[in-house]
């Protein structure tokens, strides 16, 4: 699959008799946009239209970007400014008030930045990969070594408001719940009000208010784990297989993937490696992930 990017830092490290150690951070395109800051006005534009303009003026491709939104309409804006906020937090932020996140999709050729509303933006890895909890076996294939969930309480209602100066009288009101928890047990009632809450109907407020409440509860439930499986990649569906928890057996969206690798052989002695023994981890190739159940909307944080 490969891991693309720009280098975006270069430091010089220890030095030896003959070699020298380097650290470069790689980032995708998108990053570069925190880097300008700007001031100005948008009309009559959707967010995805506003968000395509800003990726091209700042040198992302058509080819380099797709959005896969599903049937939801997004009105035109009638005004809507960037203020003194980089060109990355501005897109982030429309994203945000929408419900639209994104993610990329790698090759060895290039990295695509890709936009979606519900899950089917997302891919899967492929074969299922089989959770062995640590149980002292050696595997043949790359498996999941460590996978836990953890609940936690969040919001479970968001009410958004706003005024109508031609029809001053009208309740601009609109509100979202969730009343249940998995369990069905009910849930504690703890909003998120806002005013004002940029709608000018209540179809429009109904929608803007569950993609909020999407957005507070998208990681109610997640997980975290670590193994070896190297194919893991954020933004794709994991299919885990032979956990003893039969429920866990099932999609998981997977939010992070830490990759970590060493292959201190390769080093003069002279050279450290860093190589941190505390944790038994000398060589080879090990991750950390976190992830969420395939059935959760998903809205950009």
């Amino acid at each position: 699959m490969g891991i693309h990017g720009l280098i975006y830092q270069v430091a010089q490290g220890e030095a030896g008799k003959r070699l020298t150690r380097y650290t470069l951070s790689i980032v995708p395109q998108l990053s570069y946009l925190a880097l300008r800051t700007n001031q100005r006005i948008f009309q009559h534009l959707t967010v995805p239209q506003i968000v395509a303009q800003v990726l091209q003026e700042r040198g992302v491709q058509a080819n380099a970007y797709q959005f896969r939104l599903g049937p939801t309409v997004y009105p035109e804006r009638d005004y809507c400014v960037q203020y003194d906020e980089s060109d990355l937090h501005f897109v982030q932020r429309l994203c945000e008030e929408e419900g639209i996140h994104y993610h990329f999709q790698h090759s060895t050729q290039g990295h695509v930045l890709v936009f979606g509303d519900d899950q089917s933006a997302f891919g899967e890895l492929g074969q299922p990969t089989a959770d062995l909890q640590d149980n002292g076996m050696t595997a043949d294939e790359p498996v999941i070594k460590r996978f836990a969930v953890r609940l936690e309480t969040l919001t479970s209602r968001t009410t958004r408001r706003d005024y109508d100066f031609e029809q001053p009288r009208l309740l601009m009101e609109a509100a979202f719940k969730q009343e249940r928890d998995l369990e069905a047990k009910p849930l504690p009632d703890l909003e998120d009000y806002d005013y004002p809450g940029r709608f000018v109907d209540r179809t429009r407020g109904k929608h803007l208010s569950q993609r909020n409440l999407e957005r507070h509860r998208a990681d109610y439930r997640l997980a975290e784990g670590r193994g070896d499986q190297p194919k893991l990649v954020s933004g794709h569906f994991l299919e885990l297989s032979d956990h003893p928890r039969g429920d866990y057996n099932d999609l998981w969206l997977l939010h992070e993937v830490i990759h970590q690798g060493k292959q201190p052989q390769v080093l003069e002695e002279s050279v450290t490696s860093h190589t941190d023994v505390s944790d038994g981890f000398t060589q080879g190739y090990r991750n950390h992930f976190s992830a969420t159940p395939w059935g959760r909307p998903t809205s950009h944080h």
